[in-house]
């Protein structure tokens, strides 16, 4: 063999093992970025799906409570529940012996003022404002004889709620009461 040919044989040889081309590193280099974009946008989706859904179950649990508490309330009164106060306060009337807002069983008759005061469902049976739950932007109530219209707005509403959530309960006493069928005099 030649000369030459020992020389090109060796730069070969060379070539193979002593690294990487300018090309071969920037094919790299961008397959990488490629690959690095794609798990940021994953990152990205995961990380806003999260976030929506720890929203969604504040908002669910806060409907939950309120419509839990409200309707032991509404179910249990005999009289017709009152809304004053610009739709802002909700008042019930309870007999005595029945489980009262504040967790307390009252002795006498008592009524159940529901608010909302600095963020936080309260209820007040006579004995000052009790904290029920906190996380609420707004609170409102409306009444149609009987039905009980409650709408809730907990902090971080997902958008698709419109704002806030509309909860109806009936006072099924007062239902009953009706319903029953006595005996004319």
């Amino acid at each position: 063999m030649s000369h030459f040919q020992n020389q090109v044989n060796a730069f070969t040889i060379y070539r193979k093992t002593g690294g990487y081309t300018l090309i071969e590193l920037l094919v790299a280099m961008a397959a990488g970025l490629f690959l690095l974009s794609g798990v940021a946008m994953s990152y990205t989706a995961i990380k806003s799906t999260v976030v929506a859904s720890k929203e969604l179950s504040h908002a669910q649990e806060v409907v939950r409570y309120t419509s839990q508490t409200m309707t032991r309330s509404l179910k249990q009164t005999s009289k017709l529940p009152e809304v004053i106060n610009e739709k802002s306060v909700l008042r019930v009337h309870q007999q005595a012996g029945l489980l009262a807002c504040d967790g307390s069983i009252p002795t006498v008759e008592y009524w159940e003022t529901y608010t909302l005061t600095n963020g936080y469902l309260t209820c007040d049976i006579g004995n000052g404002q009790v904290q029920l739950l906190r996380g609420l932007q707004a609170l409102t109530f409306d009444n149609s004889g009987i039905l009980i219209s409650i709408f809730v707005t907990p902090d971080n509403l997902p958008k698709q709620f419109d704002g806030k959530i509309q909860i109806d309960i009936a006072a099924s006493r007062l239902v009953l009461e009706k319903a029953m069928w006595r005996k004319p005099i």
